[in-house]
């Protein structure tokens, strides 16, 4: 029993000087940087949990544990509010045009250029797309239809967004015509992409500036 207690005693001890040694680092770290403490900021507390993994060994497997869990929990979280794609969302022009310009494309809506029959305009470098939103099943004439539109307007490839599917011969067309097609699936792994990418970004952001 004596003996159990002392070790506990020990390893309290070494917990709080490693503790008081993570803190003295992170001080000295937040004065090189001209960093203003403040008791209350979050990037005091996350520094400090850091050098604690680092240097004490004990806390590094409780701290995987942890981290591996709140990883997975995250991950379901996201997962689980993304089951389905509201067309809603996605036929809106305003959030199309956001998320191809964030994939890189200069969007501009076809409307706006005078253009029928047609949703955007897109450029990306050298190369000049049209794109054609369906709210249903697309077969071939749809395909063929944005096909002939694509040669009118001088385009290179073309891009047909469904909310539901395909069918095979439309996308045997779509292949050998230089036209991407973009489902509900499609759709949805490019916003999350986005949504992933502000994520970390933001938390890298907040971690290093937030105050």
């Amino acid at each position: 029993m004596m003996m159990r207690q002392k070790t506990f005693d020990s390893k309290a001890i070494e917990f709080i000087m490693m503790l008081i040694f993570s803190f003295g680092i992170v001080i000295a770290l937040f004065n090189l940087l001209s960093i203003e403490l403040n008791m209350y900021d979050f990037k005091l507390y996350f520094m400090i949990f850091i050098f604690m993994i680092i240097f004490y060994k004990p806390f590094q497997k409780a701290s995987f544990c942890f981290l591996f869990y709140f990883i997975f929990r995250m991950i379901r979280l996201i997962k689980s509010h993304h089951i389905e794609v509201n067309m809603q969302e996605i036929g809106n022009p305003d959030e199309l045009k956001s998320l191809f310009e964030k994939q890189g494309y200069v969007a501009i809506p076809a409307q706006e250029l005078g253009i029928n029959d047609v949703d955007f305009l897109l450029w990306k470098g050298a190369k000049k797309y049209i794109v054609k939103v369906y709210p249903d099943v697309v077969d071939i004439r749809c395909v063929q239809r944005v096909s002939a539109k694509r040669n009118s307007n001088s385009a290179d490839e073309a891009i047909i967004i469904a909310n539901h599917s395909f069918t095979s011969a439309a996308k045997k067309f779509a292949s050998l015509h230089r036209i991407q097609l973009l489902d509900q699936d499609d759709l949805m792994k490019m916003m999350d992409g986005e949504r992933k990418k502000f994520f970390f970004q933001t938390a890298l952001s907040f971690i290093l500036h937030h105050k």
